[in-house]
């Protein structure tokens, strides 16, 4: 697809698309994440006799948005966001924040970049796959182990 076509695509569906999103997600900024991602998978997988854009554009970026959630939900566990506790918005003190620190200095050299990417920046097991050159598989078993370690060092269990 060339350019010039996915930004005609943009500018009569971009509005539409983006609507979706934030309904889907609840607000803005992640709809506006969710509308670049829906285009940027137009432009690696151009349509292919696609009768009816819209609702296939409302396909591709519902799947987007599940994504979204799905990767929430999973960040809203045990660890929850690493950006939040960094950031300070859920409150956690200095002291915290130095131990969870402490404790990602502990592991290895891969596992720490992958559990950052994947933690902090919100990246997908595929994408710190594709970032550092592992396979999605030993991604998540060192996310799982990192998870693990992290648990034992706040004194939960293994699970």
């Amino acid at each position: 697809m060339t350019n010039d076509a996915l930004a005609q695509l943009y500018t009569r569906y971009g509005a539409l698309v983006f609507r979706r999103c934030r309904v889907l997600l609840g607000g803005d900024a992640d709809a506006n994440d969710a509308l670049q991602e829906t285009f940027m998978r137009v432009q690696r997988y151009p349509p292919n006799d696609v009768k009816a854009m819209l609702p296939w554009l409302y396909g591709i970026a519902s799947r987007v948005c599940f994504d979204q959630l799905a990767q929430r939900k999973r960040a809203g566990g045990f660890l929850g966001r690493l950006s939040d506790v960094f950031s300070g918005t859920t409150g956690e003190s200095a002291e915290t924040k130095l131990c969870l620190g402490s404790e990602l200095l502990r592991l290895d050299e891969t596992t720490r970049e992958m559990a950052l990417l994947h933690w902090l920046d919100g990246m997908t097991q595929e994408e710190v796959a594709t970032k550092t050159g592992y396979s999605r598989k030993t991604v998540g078993v060192k996310l799982k182990d990192a998870e693990t370690q992290l648990r034992v060092a706040f004194g939960g269990t293994a699970s």
